[in-house]
């Protein structure tokens, strides 16, 4: 018998007889000292001294932080989407495109150069879409890739493999008169399941989306800190990237819910001044009615990451249906909002026929909020 550690009473090999006992280290400095066994630590809280555009990041100490992959693993194998796993690994791979980003985001360029920080005017999303068409060009999970900045789809050559998904994002949304310091900017993504053979390359046919058709969404902010927020039509979850470990771990307050008391505006003050559209009526009847504020962070994706942690609504004109309208509904659906065109017609309930690069009015929030806004659920017409 191979000889190890025995941690029960068991024969000695010439230790002190037959009858001698090997205690665990714990155990004999506690016999050794006559004193009693050590206790756990006490549990601890940390928080966040700089939270990033109001996020509160805490973590227990005493339990072990959840990594994104793991999460989406849980998420899966509540309600699998396909018998492959591709979706799971396809997440993985968009997250990891982020952590590339998001470096790119705090250098203001393309490469480290320690000492130096770049200029923020030299920002651009060709960046992110490179990274990401690298990445998912060869992992074989997507099929074709969908671009705000680009005028037709990204699709991938023939000798590559095509996987059964269709991804939609917005590689960088940022305010782009916010020249001299680095601006507050994130990516958005929505995933759908191809319409096509797998055996082919991504077609036309395959951006043909109905917008509740999405398997999963999801958008990451580059702030202070890099916060990622997801959901596979089960709730939104928020992580947060470790500075060191290059990961994103949940964050402790789990599933977020869309406040309801919230009455602030979340939008471009062009959209009141030039009056002529109906939304912009529209919200500046109810900033008079529920006795609200405007507020606008510079970009679409940081107006709805605020709204998400105070409640409001966020208003915006001209937005891309399948890239970024289309994700941040369903993700503020699932935090129990709502998310129309502002006459009415609920963003999921859209779908793309033609036009794959249509824009749409987005007006989303709290219920009570968003219906103020909303000409038909106000009782405007």
């Amino acid at each position: 018998m191979a000889s190890g550690r025995r941690y029960k009473h068991q024969p000695g090999d010439g230790d002190g007889g037959a009858g001698s006992t090997l205690l665990p280290p714990n155990m004999a400095m506690a016999a050794m000292g006559g004193g009693r066994l050590s206790t756990p630590a006490p549990r601890m809280e940390l928080s966040s001294p700089a939270p990033p555009l109001g996020l509160r990041l805490t973590s227990d100490v005493s339990k072990a932080a959840m990594v994104f992959l793991s999460h989406v693993r849980r998420t899966f194998a509540r309600a699998p989407v396909d018998y492959t796993g591709e979706l799971v690994r396809l997440l993985d791979d968009i997250s990891i495109v982020t952590r590339s980003v998001a470096s790119y985001v705090a250098e203001c360029s393309a490469s480290v150069a320690y000492g130096s920080v770049g200029d923020a005017s030299t920002l651009s999303s060709d960046f992110s879409t490179t990274k990401m068409y690298k990445s998912l060009t060869h992992d074989g999970y997507a099929c074709i890739i969908l671009s705000r900045d680009r005028e037709m789809p990204l699709t991938f050559p023939e000798d590559a493999p095509h996987g059964m998904y269709v991804v939609c994002f917005s590689p960088l949304d940022f305010d782009k008169l916010n020249v001299g310091q680095q601006p507050v900017c994130g990516t958005s993504w929505s995933i759908y399941k191809r319409r096509s053979s797998t055996s082919l390359p991504g077609r036309y046919i395959d951006m043909q989306q109905k917008a509740c058709d999405q398997v999963a969404a999801g958008y990451c902010i580059y702030s202070s800190a890099t916060t990622l927020h997801y959901t596979m039509g089960q709730g939104v979850y928020s992580f947060v990237m470790h500075p060191v470990a290059l990961q994103y771990f949940l964050q402790p307050a789990s599933r977020i819910m869309l406040p309801e008391s919230g009455t602030a505006i979340y939008t471009p003050r062009r959209t009141m001044l030039h009056g002529a559209s109906t939304v912009g009526k529209s919200v500046a009847r109810a900033l008079t009615s529920l006795s609200g504020s405007v507020f606008h962070t510079g970009c679409l994706l940081g107006d709805v990451h605020m709204m998400l942690q105070t409640g409001g609504v966020v208003v915006a004109e001209d937005v891309h249906f399948l890239c970024e309208a289309a994700p941040l509904a369903l993700m503020i659906e699932q935090a129990g909002g709502v998310a129309t065109d502002g006459e009415g017609t609920r963003i999921l309930d859209m779908e793309i026929l033609e036009d794959f690069n249509m824009s749409v009015t987005f007006v989303a929030g709290s219920r009570r909020t968003a219906s103020a806004i909303d000409v038909k659920l106000s009782g405007q017409v």
